[in-house]
């Protein structure tokens, strides 16, 4: 089954260790994306629920798990490419002031 990026984040803000308990933390934020502004978001929501339904319990709380880990993981490397990048910067400009 095929997640867009946006489901896939969507499911990484609400994941918990089970499919259920899943699913009932986005079905729970349906109504309060009632706004006309979150309206696209709604629509993310709703098939995410669709898409996670379709998968037995435990295929889909493996997928939640590695979809987490994946997340989590682009975003140490993300923070560990900055901090790289503003230690070199900040290497250049103090030898080229010495």
């Amino acid at each position: 089954m095929n997640f867009t990026k946006s489901e896939l984040e969507m499911l990484c803000q609400y994941a918990t260790p089970t499919k259920e308990e899943t699913l009932a933390g986005l079905k729970e934020i349906v109504p309060v994306l009632e706004k006309k502004d979150d309206l696209l978001s709604k629509v993310i929501a709703w098939n995410t629920i669709r898409k996670l339904e379709k998968l037995m319990e435990l295929e889909c709380s493996r997928f939640i798990a590695d979809n987490r880990a994946a997340f989590i993981e682009k975003r140490d490397n993300s923070i560990r490419q900055r901090l790289a990048a503003a230690k070199t910067r900040k290497g250049g400009a103090g030898s080229a002031g010495a």
